[in-house]
């Protein structure tokens, strides 16, 4: 695995023929902003859909994350000293695998999840946030959120 502090974020693709493929992207050297970094993201791996919505106009990081989420990619931002995890409704069991590879791969970092991003009343709302925790390790953090949400363990068609 990559120094995952080198780079901006990290996604875990959710698509079929790449189900828990794991990308780093936007080496903090080049990228001061998450969002230019996930506008390149974008481009880069879903241009057509980037085109499609015009993602040169996107003014906040959730506005690609919602994109990236309803792809079935789960999205990871990190900044010093804690990270962002975006976890999409939906997630398969090599998703699940990738992701406590990637965070026993690091230090304990306070990691705050966004689960399930959703449009409410014009904003891009979590259906739930759940904070970091002090007393537990990356990988309890996960194991206490997928406790509690044991029925996305497993992708529904």
């Amino acid at each position: 695995m990559d120094d995952i502090n080198k780079y901006k974020l990290v996604v875990i693709s959710g698509e079929d023929d790449e189900d828990g493929l794991v990308r780093y992207f936007g080496e903090i050297s080049e990228y001061q902003y998450h969002l230019a970094c996930l506008k390149d993201y974008l481009y880069t791996y879903y241009n057509d859909l980037a085109k499609q919505i015009g993602a040169d106009d996107i003014r906040s990081s959730e506005e690609i994350i919602i994109y990236l989420n309803a792809l079935g990619n789960i999205v990871y931002l990190t900044s010093p000293g804690y990270g962002l995890l975006f976890i999409p409704k939906e997630v398969s069991d090599k998703q699940i695998d990738s992701l406590y590879k990637l965070f026993a791969s690091f230090p304990k970092t306070a990691i705050y999840i966004d689960y399930n991003l959703v449009r409410k009343h014009g904003k891009i709302l979590a259906e739930e946030i759940i904070n970091a925790d002090d007393n537990l390790e990356n990988t309890e953090l996960l194991d206490r959120f997928f406790s509690s949400k044991p029925y996305i363990k497993k992708r529904v068609r």
